[in-house]
């Protein structure tokens, strides 16, 4: 919203200089289009500096996790595969399962910040947006998993408007994994029937809710939020022939899915 509104001030003090320069036709006035044009472009390069600035850093933080994660872990590997062997030896099958459970997550976590990592790093704009919700999501102790079966610098969409709904749908997708108990999200890009898919899963616990009033202007079931998310999503796919939103409330998972076809 901050960045619109320079962009339209900037756009207004250029059809004024346009204005001035019609109007008294001088040296002057040039000058001071010039400066003024200047400034304008300083602004934008200043926009765009911040926001590559924002990126590397969410990179950098990644990188910096999954390096420490795997030191750690290379450091404790053989102290791990030591209680594993003790737990065989013994025959200690119900602590063996417990260790193993405590084990998993780190694992998955190593793991799919590598997956994460090297899949989306070539579309920047996409790697930002989910980089920024998986941070979010780690935050608020919620188990984000990211499965990409396809390039994502070949879908169907310009990427303006995938960010839109991608942003919104993972914002909604942490406020209900947050309430729950077992805390997770699931993302998935892949293909079917000639369609490219993107799939948001997430466990919640209004099991009552309604699939159609989600999508009405102003309709919520939090106090804080606006209601305005999802009728911005649907007013976008009514723009876009191409695109189809499906939802699901499951017994386990609620779960949307942007056809692109």
């Amino acid at each position: 919203m901050k960045e619109n509104k320079i962009l339209i001030f900037n756009f207004l003090l250029i059809f004024t200089s346009a204005l001035l320069l019609q109007k008294f036709n001088s040296i002057f006035a040039t000058l001071i289009i010039l400066i003024i044009l200047n400034i304008i472009l300083q602004k934008i390069n200043l926009l765009n500096c911040k926001k590559m600035i924002q990126q590397q850093k969410n990179e950098i933080e990644n990188l910096n996790y999954i390096c420490d994660s795997t030191r750690t872990f290379r450091h404790d590997f053989n102290n791990i595969m030591q209680a594993i062997g003790g737990y065989i030896q013994t025959n200690n099958i119900y602590d063996l399962k417990q260790y193993y459970n405590h084990l998993i997550p780190e694992c998955f976590k190593i793991n799919n910040l590598y997956r994460f990592h090297s899949k989306l790093i070539a579309n920047s704009a996409i790697y930002s947006i989910i980089s920024d919700k998986y941070n979010l999501a780690e935050n608020n102790n919620i188990k984000m998993s990211l499965n990409i079966l396809l390039d994502l610098n070949c879908l169907r969409i310009d990427t303006y408007t995938l960010t839109r709904i991608l942003g919104i749908l993972l914002d909604n997708a942490i406020e209900a994994s947050k309430e729950c108990n077992q805390k997770i999200i699931n993302l998935s890009f892949q293909t079917s029937n000639n369609k490219q898919l993107i799939i948001i899963e997430n466990t919640y616990l209004n099991k009552g809710i309604s699939i159609k009033k989600i999508f009405d202007k102003n309709y919520t079931t939090k106090e804080k939020n606006s209601g305005l998310g999802l009728w911005q999503v649907s007013k976008i796919i009514q723009k876009n022939k191409n695109l189809h939103l499906s939802t699901k409330a499951g017994d386990e998972f609620f779960s949307q899915c942007l056809e692109i076809s």
